[in-house]
C-alpha cells in the first residue's frame, strides 16, 4: 500500500474508520486508528498527530451534541454534576479530550518507531 502523503484524505482515513469500528468495538479502537494512522502516511510526526487529534477530536465532538440533543439535554446536567464541573459545555471539551488524545499520542509513537 502507497503512503498517505496529504492531510485531506489522512483525516478522511481517520474520521470514517473510527466512525465504522466504534459500532463494533470499544472505545479504544481509536488508539489502533491513530497507531495505523501513523504508519501509513509520510507526513511529519507533528502533523500527523494533530491531522488524528482533529480527525478523532471531530466525531467524539459530533457524536456527544447528537447524544445531548436526542436525549433532550437530560443526560448532561446529571454529567456535570458527577464530575463536578463548573460549565456544562465542560463535558463537550473532556469528552474530545479523552477520544482524540490517545489516538494522537499512538499516532505520534507509531511516527517515531519508524526508521526512515
Amino acid at each position: 500500500m502507497f503512503p498517505i502523503r496529504s492531510a485531506i484524505p489522512l483525516f478522511l482515513l481517520v474520521f470514517l474508520s473510527a466512525l465504522l469500528l466504534q459500532f463494533v468495538f470499544s472505545w479504544w479502537i481509536v488508539v489502533v486508528i491513530g497507531f495505523a494512522a501513523g504508519l501509513l502516511s509520510s507526513l511529519p510526526p507533528w502533523k500527523k498527530s494533530l491531522i488524528v487529534f482533529a480527525a478523532i477530536g471531530l466525531l467524539w465532538l459530533g457524536a456527544a451534541l447528537f447524544i445531548t440533543f436526542t436525549e433532550s439535554a437530560v443526560l448532561l446536567p446529571r454529567i456535570t454534576a458527577l464530575l463536578q464541573l463548573p460549565s456544562q459545555w465542560m463535558v463537550f471539551a473532556l469528552t474530545v479530550l479523552v477520544g482524540a488524545l490517545p489516538a494522537s499520542l499512538a499516532s505520534l509513537g507509531s511516527s517515531w518507531l519508524i526508521i526512515r
